[in-house]
């Protein structure tokens, strides 16, 4: 495979969503396509690319319906200043998606036949919300396993992502008392982040419907302590673990990497931040979606002849405390070395976006640590589990 470089990052605030409370989500007039048509035009700037030299857009998105169908990724298009040259697509991989665009693009650009692409995602979590109003009848079709499977899923929980983590977590042995220091822990970290401008550097900025720029995350809570979480009701079934507390908010935003070719990277003259070096999907057992990062990063490590003890940092996406416990119960990764800004439980997971914000956070943190490798992963709903490698631009290998 040719080799593959990130050389543009940038993501939204994320703002907090809530369908029947519109007032509370800075982002509620701003539709999704409009979003990533922003961050499309700010890479262009930040860059100095020109419109007719994109060659692909692949965009991700969990719930492509409503305004969020995107006519095979042409509405952020159109919507831009990127030429009608560029191919595009939408991508539903769940928690996925964006991460699986940035793998599609990798691909892309890895075979010769793409030498720029952009990558990313949006979900309006506001404007489109998840539950069982958006799954009426005669709207979108009720979701029912379909028939003939020969198999028998508990479609009860597989469709219920906080029942999903609460089976994990019985599985594993991981205690609510373990779920609510992580999301303390979390919402410190990313504070932190925030205060010391780390996440600034990240976040492009949107113009909201009251004149003013929006700029910073809305669901970093700092004085969130384990007495207040542990006063949380189960949220998912009666005498569960998963709460509120220990689960990402609801939020909307988008987020967008550009990834060019080494000729691509010459001409332009733009500084990488990253290599993309391999990127892993897996499936796994729906009722324990959450266990699936684990068996994307094993296979990445095996396909790239590395180990755990290889890795300086990660991102695992916190849709839930339990996702990334369990996996650094399972891999052995240090505490230090995970989710260092904070992560989903803190920031907000926009289910499209999410992908991509954990790949440009990743590239981010490496470049300030100076350390060597990197590795993005998610869990996905329905029982998948994505991971993608990167590695520093100015390292051994690089």
């Amino acid at each position: 495979m040719k080799p593959v470089y990130l050389t543009h990052y940038r993501r939204t605030a994320f703002s907090r969503a809530h369908p029947k409370k519109t007032h509370v989500d800075a982002l509620a007039d701003w539709p999704a396509d409009r979003l990533l048509a922003h961050l499309i035009d700010c890479s262009l700037d930040a860059t100095g690319v020109a419109p007719d030299q994109v060659d692909d857009l692949s965009l991700g998105c969990a719930l492509p319906v409503k305004e969020q169908w995107s006519f095979g990724g042409r509405y952020p298009l159109l919507q831009s200043r990127l030429g009608d040259q560029a191919a595009s697509r939408m991508i539903d991989q769940q928690c996925g998606s964006s991460l699986a665009a940035l793998r599609f693009g990798m691909m892309s650009i890895g075979c010769g036949a793409a030498d720029i692409a952009l990558a990313g995602g949006y979900e309006q979590m506001t404007r489109v919300p998840m539950g069982p109003a958006l799954f009426k009848e005669g709207t979108l079709g009720v979701p029912v396993l379909p028939e003939h499977t020969g198999k028998s899923y508990e479609m009860d929980v597989v469709l219920n992502m906080g029942l999903t983590a609460e089976r994990l977590a019985a599985k594993s042995g991981i205690a609510r008392t373990q779920m609510d220091e992580f999301a303390c822990r979390s919402h410190a970290r990313a504070h932190q982040a925030q205060q010391q401008g780390f996440l600034a550097g990240e976040i492009e900025p949107v113009t909201v419907s009251d004149g003013h720029a929006f700029d910073q995350d809305a669901a970093i809570r700092p004085d969130t302590d384990m007495t207040s979480l542990a006063q949380l009701k189960p949220a998912f079934s009666e005498g569960g673990a998963i709460t509120a507390g220990n689960s990402s908010p609801l939020t909307s935003g988008a987020s967008l990497a550009m990834l060019m070719s080494e000729t691509a990277v010459a001409q332009t003259g733009v500084r990488p931040l990253a290599r993309i070096l391999a990127s892993v999907d897996r499936g796994t057992q729906p009722e324990l979606m959450g266990q699936g990062v684990v068996p994307a990063v094993e296979r990445l490590l095996k396909q790239t002849n590395l180990t755990v003890a290889d890795i300086d940092l990660w991102e695992i996406n916190e849709a839930f405390s339990v996702v990334p416990l369990y996996a650094q119960q399972q891999l052995g990764i240090e505490d230090a070395r995970l989710n260092m800004h904070g992560g989903a439980l803190a920031l907000g997971h926009p289910l499209g976006a999410t992908g991509a914000r954990l790949v440009g956070t990743l590239v981010r943190g490496l470049a300030k640590t100076g350390a060597r490798y990197g590795i993005a992963a998610a869990c996905i709903g329905g029982g998948q589990g994505i991971a993608l490698l990167t590695e520093r631009v100015g390292s051994s290998r690089a």
